[in-house]
């Protein structure tokens, strides 16, 4: 997977049985400011994606969910206490998400959550 800030967009990118990169295919669209993202599992082709809205004042500050067949959505956003996050990360049934606190007051931190992954990985069955 690859993501593009500007455009708004999550890709897959294929690797080909010579392990060359194959096409790339866009997974989801219209989530401006994707700054970075991770796998819910190592087998898993669900992604949890930081939108830094406050980096470009262009977009919301929230964590998305993408499925592999590009529906997403919001699972936690700054009324849930997030400030400017940039990235995120899984480890077992925990998310942990930095926050760069680009907008005031600047309180940069580290948040974690718990996370079901059973109901996530049921949503990207359907």
């Amino acid at each position: 997977m690859c993501s593009n800030f500007n455009k708004g967009t999550l890709l897959r990118v294929p690797v080909t049985p010579a392990g060359a990169a194959g096409p790339l295919r866009l997974v989801a669209g219209g989530l401006p400011n994707i700054d970075d993202f991770s796998f819910l599992t190592p087998w898993s082709d669900v992604v949890f994606v930081a939108q830094n809205g406050s980096s470009s004042q262009n977009g919301p500050d929230r964590i998305v969910v993408v499925y592999p067949n590009g529906p997403y959505k919001a699972v936690l956003t700054s009324s849930d206490g997030l400030a400017s996050p940039s990235a995120t990360a899984v480890r077992g049934d925990r998310l942990y998400i930095t926050d760069g606190g680009v907008a005031e007051p600047h309180d940069a931190k580290l948040q974690t959550g718990r996370i079901n992954i059973a109901a996530l990985l049921a949503n990207a069955a359907q």
